[in-house]
């Protein structure tokens, strides 16, 4: 079992099951559910394991900017091999950076491509780990930032197609059959296409999802589990406030 990094979800909901696939929907943003993700991945990035990103919403300088406020020197995790970033937002639009780890996805790039262009370039970076020895005594975690992103670039018919198509590349292919797996974090923002997003919580394993509302003292965040591995008998909600960039929580019945 794998910590969240936020000790009132390890001690109420239970550790992550290794290999899951969560879901973190930030309903709006200033819930602030973004900073939450970046939050775990920044403590999954200083416990000295391997993290995969795939920048779909944000140009790669902008997610320098943030990790930086989350305490993480994305170049030297970079050039340290413990991070790799997928610019699928710098592929999409023909803004590209030399930076050792960031991979780029040539050509057309559509619902049917974009999953096996994917599957290469984890398969690519996977090799550069294991022939670096890095896989032994680290856990391996994915982020992808943000799914919702894909509605930019597909309509909600091609982005159906995207996720059906990607999950059985997933199945079968070398990156994800010859090399160890990860567990993996995808964020969605907004509510967009309703349909898009039921696809994506139904592929989900865990979702949390983060809204706000504005109240005498100022902005209230909740973060409510939606779905976990085993069923919930009764919905678990949390107030959490922000203390520097760390998210404080607190269980509310």
């Amino acid at each position: 079992m794998i910590s969240w990094e936020i000790e009132e979800l390890d001690r109420e909901i239970g550790k992550i099951k290794k290999h899951s696939l969560i879901l973190i929907h930030e309903e709006d943003a200033s819930s602030r559910g973004k900073d939450i993700l970046f939050y775990i991945l920044s403590r999954k990035l200083k416990s000295d394991n391997l993290v995969g990103m795939f920048s779909i919403s944000y140009p790669l300088q902008l997610i320098i900017r943030i990790l930086s406020r989350f305490g993480v020197d994305v170049i030297k995790y970079l050039e340290n091999h413990r991070l790799a970033i997928v610019d699928t937002f710098g592929s999409f639009h023909g803004i590209k950076a030399t930076m050792p780890g960031v991979w780029y996805l040539e050509g057309m790039l559509s619902s049917e491509t974009l999953p096996i262009k994917y599957a290469k370039a984890v398969e690519d970076h996977k090799k550069v780990w294991m022939d670096l020895n890095l896989f032994e005594g680290r856990e391996l975690y994915g982020f992808a930032i943000s799914m919702s992103g894909y509605l930019e670039v597909f309509t909600p018919e091609e982005t159906l197609r995207y996720l059906e198509t990607s999950a059985e590349v997933r199945y079968g292919h070398p990156a994800y059959k010859k090399y160890p797996r990860g567990t993996n974090f995808w964020l969605w923002e907004g509510v967009k296409d309703k349909r898009v997003l039921l696809s994506v919580y139904r592929r989900a394993d865990y979702v949390l999802k983060t809204r706000s509302s504005l109240g005498e003292n100022g902005i209230k965040r909740e973060l409510l589990v939606i779905k976990t591995p085993k069923p919930i008998e009764e919905l678990v909600r949390f107030e959490y406030e922000f203390k520097g960039n760390e998210p404080k929580l607190r269980r509310v019945d």
